[in-house]
């Protein structure tokens, strides 16, 4: 019997061709061999046709046609993946090294669980980190009128569940994340924390949601969170937002983050082994 998991891991690109070779490489140079790759691009005008190809005996299916967005290529490589779990990149970002191990050393001491989450790394266009991030656990009382403190691609998840909450919401652009963990939610659903670093996020001016961990994100990014929080019936307190500082504050994690950035600072996120 085979124990070792085998993880769908999807790349949705559209003009990335700078970066999406890099995304390519973080996934195959895990140590964790158990894994599918596919790649689904939104028929790029620059260079990524051409790198994706190159790479044509590593990944499993790909495909380069108009789509609608992240939402729907996300769900078209989804529907493809013959995995037990799933975990997506996005092309302008890296999985970090070592993550899959780590996910699958978890995962086969805990066979039932259903959604796990990671920790997140900043970095820039050259490859320099910027800042480490580390999150909470669970808990039902923090989350409750407060938003979920994950980050997109620190999450692997079943495929049962996200068949069962019907997959990314094709209309949203920015929100597609935090609205399936909260349909996860609504279904009973909680991730167990791996204090780990799975998602190298590049901040650069062109991506998408850079913006959106910045003091002021964009009026478009604003308005979509609105329409998530309504359509799950969500409303945020200034007092679980208090509460969640506090207990970020209390329980080490921003001292977690202070080190570990002061750490890594710097150094290329390619060469890190966390």
């Amino acid at each position: 019997m085979n124990n070792k998991p085998l993880f769908s891991i999807v790349i949705a690109n559209y003009n990335h061709g700078s970066f999406i070779e890099q995304a390519i490489q973080s996934v195959l140079c895990q140590s964790y061999k158990n894994y599918e790759l596919i790649v689904v691009d939104g028929n790029s005008s620059d260079s990524s046709v051409e790198i994706i190809k190159k790479y044509d005996d590593n990944i499993s299916w790909w495909v380069s046609e108009p789509d609608s967005g992240q939402s729907e290529a996300f769900n078209k490589g989804f529907k493809m993946a013959k995995g037990k779990y799933f975990f997506w990149l996005n092309a302008d970002d890296v999985l970090i090294n070592g993550a899959l191990q780590s996910a699958a050393n978890y995962l086969k001491t805990r066979p039932k669980v259903e959604w796990i989450s990671a920790n997140t790394v900043f970095f820039d266009v050259t490859g320099k980190i910027t800042k480490c991030t580390n999150g909470p656990s669970w808990s039902d009382f923090l989350f409750k009128n407060a938003p979920l403190l994950i980050y997109g691609p620190t999450s692997i998840f079943s495929r049962e569940i996200f068949i069962e909450t019907g997959g990314f919401d094709e209309s949203l652009h920015f929100g597609m994340d935090t609205d399936l963990w909260l349909r996860f939610k609504c279904k009973g659903y909680r991730f167990e924390k791996i204090k780990k670093y799975f998602w190298g996020f590049r901040i650069h001016q062109d991506s998408k949601t850079s913006h959106s961990f910045s003091e002021v994100p964009s009026e478009e990014y604003r308005s979509e969170r609105q329409v998530v929080m309504l359509k799950n019936s969500l409303s945020y307190s200034d007092v679980k937002l208090i509460f969640q500082k506090i207990h970020k504050l209390t329980s080490g994690l921003y001292l977690k983050s202070f080190f570990a950035t002061k750490k890594y600072s710097g150094k290329n996120i390619k060469n890190v082994q966390f």
